[in-house]
């Protein structure tokens, strides 16, 4: 319809097929995720969700198919130019947290920080407590290290990791998973 302004799909999967020896997972999977949507994927233990999420962000590289996010293929080397200029676009948070087991809960929120940005070590002090309190963790949490945190807030602690940036786009890899459930 004249206009009218089409949705803008920031990731589109095409054809996409994922396996592993003879067990194929997906099978030439089309999808669109369009700007202010939530998606949720939902399935069985195995099924595939977090290889699914891994080759959107281009941790894994499917069989066939394509992916792209904000118009730009996702299937180059991760620490391409292009690729790198894809990543500081989202977050993500994987299951269990992943935090790094040697750095404190700030130093783990100021890692894309340190990655993608020159900022002071001021700021990304000031950013890593806004992320602490935005998730619900006390401030004393920032001084802690993974070993030292529930299940509840490693995850919580991923998520502050995850929103450091402030991301357009937002990954979470069973964000609810060992949550109480008031919390979940």
């Amino acid at each position: 319809m004249a206009g009218k302004k089409e949705k803008e799909a920031v990731i589109k999967v095409r054809g996409l097929v994922n396996g592993f020896g003879s067990k194929i997972l997906h099978d030439h999977i089309d999808l669109d995720v369009y700007r202010g949507e939530v998606l949720g994927v939902v399935g069985g233990s195995g099924t595939g969700k977090a290889v699914l999420l891994r080759s959107i962000i281009g941790l894994i590289k499917p069989l066939e198919g394509t992916v792209e996010i904000f118009g730009k293929s996702t299937d180059g080397d991760l620490e391409s130019p292009a690729m790198r200029e894809l990543q500081i676009h989202w977050g993500v948070l994987f299951q269990e947290g992943a935090l790094f087991s040697s750095q404190t809960v700030t130093e783990n929120i100021q890692v894309p920080l340190r990655e993608y940005t020159s900022m002071s070590q001021e700021l990304m002090d000031e950013i890593a407590e806004v992320k602490l309190t935005m998730v619900g963790l006390p401030s004393d949490a920032g001084d802690k290290f993974p070993s030292e945190l529930s299940g509840g807030m490693k995850k919580r602690a991923g998520l502050a990791r995850a929103l450091a940036l402030d991301p357009a786009l937002l990954f979470l890899d069973e964000p609810t998973a060992g949550l109480d459930p008031i919390s979940a």
